[in-house]
């Protein structure tokens, strides 16, 4: 290392030069560098859906969910395979392990649809290429003067496909107005009088809508094509259609029905503060792609569709934008780093007594950010609120800290003598360049078993750990180089040590307790031993979870009304909840979404109704309310005005990775796997209750799978086989009659219209009209359906839920007041005890708590692992056993007990981030071990005896090891005290530093020397 140091101080141009490089190309990287508000957590997905209209859950799940799932079997990787099957819709939903290659994933999936066999007519889809969380932007359609239905329209045909062309937009999906049919409505008693019936009606407007080719010609040296146009155009053209020849006249379709436009029926709306049905895209990020380059791109395009191409009447009016949450957790980082950097700089002038030295060091901290941002820029990744936000300056410069205070501490001594600035600067350096350099391979070894961790954790904080790594690699080449040079420049003519008279009391007071503490090295350990034993008794009452919410700043609000509600009651509802959710100040932008979009990508029925809530910055909140929590609780005793109505309250983004989690509408919940759907429902309802009376349990809902009334038509053969009806014919009206079939399509230059056929509403209007409808049949009679079929309400399957092959009931639930850990423990206790379950049944308590479980068992693996490297690294430094071993000892006795009483005296449950922060503890804390236990070992060399040693070495190095301690721990503080969006998942992770350091301070000053001094023996092999 000292030649390193040498070759710097003899070469200053060329160090100086290549930090204006550094410093250069940092600056460029940190602008090309993306930055995200929250890495991606969910793993790789591939989503299969498939519409089937008009057809029920069972006969959905059988024909179609069933057929799929067994056709995706035994794809490599695969995690977990899901589906839910409901009215018309299947949706299979294939999860792959963690860090598998989204391409591959989707390669295999296509690869084996087209051998999966399907009822005819029937097509299955795969979803664009997104995350769960990759929602990036929502807008809404304005118009004054245009209806939903042509909002739809151009939607679909117009703004989506510019949407989609977009780079890095995976795709733009439409919610609400109504979808544009050409609709031909049949009158029974027309066509009872001519004879005909609805698929007669069908079959002749298919047959008369086509264009054909008829090949070329030659005239005149000039080439012709031969086109037949036979295509409708016009509701004219639909209406003149001739679908039989009834005593030598043509029957026409509009002699037998009405021709017009209509909308298809609803299976969703959308409504927008005071507008009940407007018309909402959504915009999805390719997986991959970095979202601030993407929304760029994104809000361009807005801006040429307002300006250009939508007509002027017709605006695109964003309400949701990535990039205002970006902005608003990078404004929240920005924040506590700054505040974090002045402390330092605060406290380095404070003990140093000398600006120059403090602002020498604190040079380090801007370069060594650029250079990871350098590292970062050439891996192509990204940033993220977590990975920028946990950089604690402190340890950036406890290596700095450590080479200044040496370097200033000999230059002062030796002021009166003879000066070789570059000499002294050479030789103070030599005393601690090589400690160094281990304690911060130390610090970077604790950051490695990160790496380690898989699922969404790693995900999390592996980006985290590039960061801190790439930082401290940049701050000791900025330690090791241009530090000495900068000494040498501004110190040339010597410093003068000044009185600091804070730290002379300090001092004599350490002095004193120190001394107190050599004399009885026994008792000092088992002090602390005891201290450690007593924060270790509150680790029960911390209680654990997964990892804190991420506050995104916004709320999503679900409305979970009864099972088998309409739409028309439902449409009702929700403009009232609505108004209440715009009744508060806080609040700037509502917006509702009532059962699903029309492409089937979100599987949920009319009882379910979700609303964004978007909220004003939390310092702008000047009202009753200064809270998240407290506006929620106000909310919801508000909405306790709707009985028979269960509220939910997560954010946009959680809730969509919830979902992909769980696959139910919850973050939490307890699945009873099983073969029959009333048994299920019955042990859903037994678990139900019981986790109704667990404490800290809140929110429990059983997805009621059965209940939903169907009106059912047994076809009797007996009766069909008199008249010589086959059952495909009872079916085709049915499905034509009632449904309503598509026919064919009617094309308007670029834009596709269904055109539909069914009977007028008065005509299936109830199980009396629909027993009334006519059956054609081969003797020329018209028969009612009734004569041929049992008509009657029966109770069917609303969703039936699947995972890996297997039906499944839910019991969502969420957890309020308590830790995650306690309190779905003690449901699982209680759930186990008074619920028996069938043979071939059994229990999954998914969710979050899945995470909690797999996170917790990879720390169990990583904490000793980390210790155990920590080890051998210093067993490379110190080439023996014993001061390791007192190394590791003392931070084990000194470090966790501030991390836990911390925990326990903010309520903060130990998570993932926190657990994280205990490793990166362990590493920072054993750096001031090192630079102590090195200083005596050089003492001792120096032939000064081990009592002597010890104790010189203890008083020597107190002003380095409090500096890197406290800068170190002050670094943090601003993210440790913070709150708001950008803070959540960083605060655990600040707390156990800040206040392990400080524990860790107060008490290894005593306990290391103590410890030294058990095992010092005459002989030792003592390397610095």
């Amino acid at each position: 290392m000292n030649r390193i140091v040498s070759a710097s101080l003899g070469q200053s141009f060329l160090v100086i030069l290549l930090t204006l490089v550094l410093a250069g190309s940092g600056v460029h990287s940190l602008q090309r560098l993306p930055v995200d508000a929250y890495p991606d957590l969910s793993p790789p997905i591939v989503e299969i859906i498939t519409q089937w209209p008009g057809h029920a859950a069972e006969e959905v799940e059988r024909l179609i969910t069933v057929p799929v799932e067994l056709g995706m079997n035994g794809i490599p990787k695969t995690a977990t395979t899901r589906s839910i099957s409901l009215y018309g819709l299947s949706d299979v939903i294939i999860t792959f392990d963690t860090g598998t290659d989204d391409y591959f994933a989707r390669q295999e999936v296509f690869n084996r649809l087209g051998d999966i066999t399907l009822p005819s007519g029937v097509s299955p889809s795969v979803s664009p290429l997104s995350a769960p969380s990759g929602l990036i932007y929502r807008y809404v359609l304005q118009s004054t003067d245009r209806s939903p239905m042509d909002l739809k329209t151009l939607e679909a045909w117009t703004i989506e496909p510019q949407y989609k062309s977009v780079p890095g937009v995976a795709d733009d999906s439409g919610f609400g107005g109504g979808t544009m049919q050409y609709q031909v409505l049949l009158d029974q008693a027309k066509l009872a009088s001519v004879g005909l019936s609805a698929p007669a009606v069908e079959a002749s407007l298919t047959a008369n809508n086509a264009n054909s080719g008829g090949g070329f010609y030659s005239q005149g040296g000039q080439f012709y094509y031969v086109r037949g146009m036979g295509r409708m155009q016009t509701l004219e053209d639909i209406g003149n259609v001739v679908v039989a020849v009834h005593n030598g006249t043509p029957v026409l379709v509009k002699d037998v029905g009405r021709v017009t436009i209509g909308i298809a029926p609803r299976l969703g709306e959308f409504g927008y503060e005071k507008h009940d049905d407007a018309v909402e895209g959504v915009i999805l990020l390719r997986t991959g792609e970095k979202t601030q380059d993407v929304l760029k791109r994104v809000e361009a395009k807005t801006r040429e569709l307002n300006d250009q191409i939508l007509p002027k009447d017709v605006k695109v009016v964003p309400f949701y934008d990535r990039s205002d949450l970006i902005a608003l957790t990078t404004k929240t980082v920005e924040d506590n780093l700054l505040r974090g950097m002045v402390l330092v700089v605060v406290i380095l002038i404070f003990f140093l007594y000398d600006v120059r030295a403090g602002l020498i060091v604190a040079a380090t901290i801007p370069l060594a950010l650029l250079f990871a941002f350098i590292c970062l820029d050439v891996q192509k990744a990204s940033a993220n609120l977590l990975s920028i936000g946990a950089i604690d300056f402190g340890i950036l410069v406890d290596g700095a800290v450590v080479m200044v205070e040496n370097i200033f501490r000999q230059l002062a001594e030796r002021k009166g003598t003879p000066l070789n600035v570059r000499a002294i600067i050479r030789d103070a350096a030599a005393e601690v360049d090589r400690p160094l350099f281990y304690a911060v391979a130390v610090i970077v070894v604790s950051f490695l078993p990160i790496y380690v961790l898989s699922g969404a954790s790693g995900t999390l904080f592996k980006p985290m750990a590039d960061t801190m790594i790439f930082a401290l690699v940049g701050s000791l080449i900025v330690t090791l180089t241009l530090l000495p040079v900068l000494c040498a420049w501004f110190m040339r003519k010597g410093v003068t040590e000044r009185r600091n008279r804070i730290f002379e009391a300090i001092k004599s007071v350490y002095i004193k307790g120190l001394d107190a503490c050599l004399k009885r090295p026994w008792a000092t350990t088992l002090g602390s031993a005891i201290l450690l034993l007593a924060s270790l008794l509150l680790i029960p009452r911390i209680g654990a979870e997964f990892m804190p919410h991420l506050d995104e700043g916004a709320l999503w609000v679900r409305a979970t009304m009864p099972y088998t509600i309409s739409f028309d009651e439902s449409a009702k509802i929700t403009p009232k909840i609505r108004d209440i959710l715009r009744s508060f100040p806080e609040v700037t932008t509502v917006a509702s979404e009532l059962g699903r979009p029309d492409d089937g990508t979100d599987s949920t029925g009319f009882f379910n109704v979700e609303f964004y809530v978007g909220l004003k910055p939390y310092s702008q909140w000047t009202g009753t309310y200064r809270t998240k929590a407290a506006l929620t609780e106000a909310i919801d005793q508000k909405l306790q005005a709707f009985p028979g109505i269960m509220f939910n309250y997560t954010q946009p983004a959680e809730d969509a990775v919830d979902e992909a989690e769980t696959g139910l509408k919850s973050a939490l919940a307890v699945k009873i796997f099983g073969a029959n759907l009333n048994t299920l429902q019955e042990k859903g309802k037994d678990i139900r209750k019981v986790l109704q009376h667990v404490r800290g349990i809140t929110d429990v809902t059983l997805v009621q799978e059965l209940g939903q009334p169907s009106l059912t038509i047994k076809i009797d053969r007996a009766a069909i086989a008199r008249y010589g009806v086959n059952v495909n014919d009872i079916n085709a009206l049915i499905q034509t009659a009632i449904g309503g079939d598509v026919a064919t399509e009617v094309v308007q230059q670029e834009k596709q219209f269904d055109l539909v056929v069914r009977l007028e509403q008065q005509y299936r209007d109830n199980p009396e009209e629909i027993g009334n409808i006519l059956v054609a049949t081969p003797g020329g009679q018209q028969i009612p359906l009734k004569e041929f079929a049992d008509i009657k309400v029966t109770n069917g399957a609303s969703f039936i839920y699947r995972e890996n092959n297997s039906r499944y009931i839910g019991v969502q639930f969420s957890v309020e007041g308590r830790d995650l850990a306690g309190a779905v423990g003690d449901a699982m206790a209680q759930v186990n005890k008074q619920v028996s379950l069938p043979q071939g049944y059994r229990l999954d308590w998914g969710g979050e708590y899945t995470e909690y479980t797999a996170s917790r068992a990879q720390l169990n693996v990583i904490v000793p692992l980390t210790l155990a490297l920590i080890f051998l690294l210093l067993f490379t430094l110190y080439s023996n056993f014993k001061f390791p071993f007192i190394t590791v000892m003392g931070v084990l006795l000194s470090a966790p007990i501030g991390g836990i009483v911390a925990l326990w005296l903010t309520g903060t449950p130990f998570s993932v981030s926190s657990g994280i922060g205990f490793l990166a503890l362990f590493g920072v804390s054993v750096q001031t071990a090192v630079v102590y236990i090195s200083y005596v070992n050089e003492l001792r060399r120096a032939g000064v005896e081990v009592a002597d040693a010890i104790r010189q070495g203890a008083i020597l190095r107190l002003r380095p090891i409090m500096m890197t301690a406290l800068v170190a721990a002050l670094g943090l503080l601003p993210a440790a005290l913070a709150t708001g969006v950008g803070t959540d998942t960083q605060r655990p992770f600040a707390l156990v530093i800040v206040s392990g350091l400080f524990t860790r301070l107060l008490i290894s000053i005593f306990l290391m020397p103590a410890l030294y001094a058990l095992v010092a023996r005459t002989g030792d092999r003592l390397e610095v």
